[in-house]
């Protein structure tokens, strides 16, 4: 035994001396290096918190076999994303908005993806069913619009002064008059020579110019730039002085019919982007209807409906409380019948024979019978149908504290009330528009909603989508910025956001606009001098006022 240890040893020893003697040429050691693959890069400082230790009934985590070369790439990828989260934008305001820094490279993946995440941080118990890491879908991606556009945050403003108000109104009713007579003598210009409608331009566009090529689309394009200034122009009278001049908007009417109707007339052969204007126009019209019906019943229609419906129910609980007092009084007593006072045995009786003596007598066992058989139930009152279920509640109670009667709700139904002419021709005109508004929303909402903004107008989109503005700021924004933030316009039955559906829509035909050449202003047919109207301009003479 002492002689095969010290053997071992010596061997040992050896071995270890020439381990020491041999050394490595740089050349090994890379190649040896390689054998272990990529190393993964460091882990961040800011890592989240280490997940709780696992249960001490939980087996021990096998040990970590090196992972395939593919599979550490995955996880440099994800560790390199979770370090390239943007960080969270202040809630502050700031006069500009600066976009997040962009991501680090990373494989292609689809869009619609969405990543999936383990909610368990201990492994599974033997036998144990693995829970499902898809489970949880969070929201998918934004669009990439929203990552590369977002709007300058304008400092706020302020309500403007009722001097402020009223210039806007001038100076966009002017830009209005200005595009709608280009729109028009534009349009009448792309007829054929030899139509009746054809008139020539003074001065025609180049022929290699964007004006040239598309003068039907821009002439279009005026005229639903000429409503928006026009419509902005009354909207901001109305806003101004909290109110709704009706017959103001009511000469707009015209003219929105006629430049919906040149947009429908080549419904067939737009897109969907050019049919997304058409959707603009509804909705103008949409939200002037709603701003008419809304105040008109705020104004006009409700405190008239309050002093009659007041009138009304006087009368109502003055009716049933007469029908009440009238089922309350005693029923006159009723004279006896003489049979009912006459003995049994008198003449007026009439005798039955029920023996073989002929010998008259009373058949009390059936007397008896009927006296102790149980008396009819009494029917169920009528129900009133003269006035409407949800309407019973509102007449008074009986005097024991029950619902109104049959009688009482009769008599209610009679009670009448009077309106002058006045107010029914504003009931009407508030139920027109209503159906009106509804109407016109309703097709707004087949070309123009926020899926389609979102793919044919993406900066116009964008400046709504990360807008910091409330419903209530529609005076913060000038409609010819073409950076700042903007704001879905919501509900047309609030009596408000047609100043929204006005700087919206100047923003699409401004993004529509760089795609085609339009100008604008700068490139409207210029209005001939006022002068004596001959035969051929007196057709067309509502252009120049």
């Amino acid at each position: 035994m002492p002689s095969q240890s010290s053997s071992s040893s010596a061997s040992s020893s050896t071995s270890f001396q020439k381990m020491k003697k041999r050394r490595l040429s740089r050349e090994q050691l890379l190649k040896s290096l390689e054998i272990l693959g990529p190393l993964a890069a460091p882990l961040p400082p800011d890592l989240p918190p280490s997940p709780p230790a696992s249960r001490s009934n939980s087996p021990a985590a096998p040990a970590i076999k090196r992972k395939h070369e593919s599979s550490l790439e995955h996880d440099v990828v994800k560790r390199s994303r979770t370090n390239g989260l943007p960080e969270k934008p202040s809630s502050h305001h700031h006069h500009h908005y600066h976009p997040p820094p962009p991501p680090p490279s990373q494989p292609l993946r689809s869009s619609n993806a969405v990543p999936s995440f383990n909610l368990r941080s201990e492994p599974s118990e033997d036998g144990e069913v693995r829970e499902d890491t898809t489970a949880v879908t969070p929201r998918g991606p934004a669009p990439a619009v929203l990552s590369t556009t977002v709007p300058v945050r304008r400092p706020r403003r302020g309500r403007p002064t009722l001097a402020s108000f009223d210039e806007m109104h001038d100076k966009y009713h002017n830009y209005g008059r200005k595009l709608k007579y280009s729109g028009d003598a534009r349009f009448w210009s792309t007829y054929p020579a030899t139509h009746k409608e054809y008139r020539p331009l003074a001065s025609p566009p180049a022929p290699n110019s964007p004006y040239h090529k598309h003068g039907g689309l821009i002439a279009r394009l005026e005229l639903v730039d000429a409503l928006v200034c026009f419509t902005y122009s009354l909207w901001s009278k109305d806003f101004s002085r909290k109110s709704c001049f009706r017959e103001t908007w009511a000469t707009i009417e015209a003219f929105l019919g006629w430049c919906k109707n040149k947009w429908i007339a080549e419904l067939d052969t737009i897109g969907d982007r050019e049919k997304a204007l058409l959707g603009l126009i509804w909705m103008i019209e949409g939200f002037i209807h709603g701003r008419k019906f809304f105040f008109s019943a705020k104004t006009v229609i409700e405190p008239e409906m309050d002093r009659i419906w007041a009138k009304m129910k006087a009368e109502m609980a003055m009716l049933s409380s007469n029908a009440e007092k009238a089922d309350g009084q005693p029923t006159p007593p009723m004279l006896p019948s003489p049979a009912s006072i006459a003995p049994a045995n008198s003449a007026n009786s009439t005798p039955i024979n029920n023996s073989a003596s002929g010998t008259p007598s009373v058949n009390t066992s059936n007397s008896i019978s009927m006296a102790n058989s149980p008396a009819p139930s009494r029917p169920a009152p009528p129900i009133s149908t003269a006035l409407p279920q949800y309407m019973h509640c509102l007449l008074p109670q009986t005097a024991k504290g029950q619902t109104a009667s049959y009688n009482m709700i009769e008599a209610a139904a009679k009670a009448t009330a009077t309106i002058n002419p006045a107010l029914t021709f504003n009931v009407k005109e508030l139920s027109g528009g209503v159906m009106a508004a509804g109407y016109c929303m309703e097709f707004a909402q087949r070309t123009l909603t926020l899926p389609i903004l979102a793919r044919h107008y993406p900066t116009t989109f964008a400046r709504m989508m990360s807008s910091s503005l409330t419903a209530h700021e529609e005076h913060e924004p000038d409609i010819e910025d073409e950076e700042g933030e903007l704001f879905w316009p919501g509900q047309c039955v609030t009596g408000e956001g047609l100043g929204w559906v006005c700087l919206m829509g100047k923003a699409m035909i401004k993004e529509f606009g760089r795609d085609i050449g339009y100008l604008g202003l700068a490139g409207v047919v210029p209005k001939p001098a006022p002068g004596p109207i001959t035969g051929d301009s007196s057709r067309h003479a509502s252009v120049l006022r």
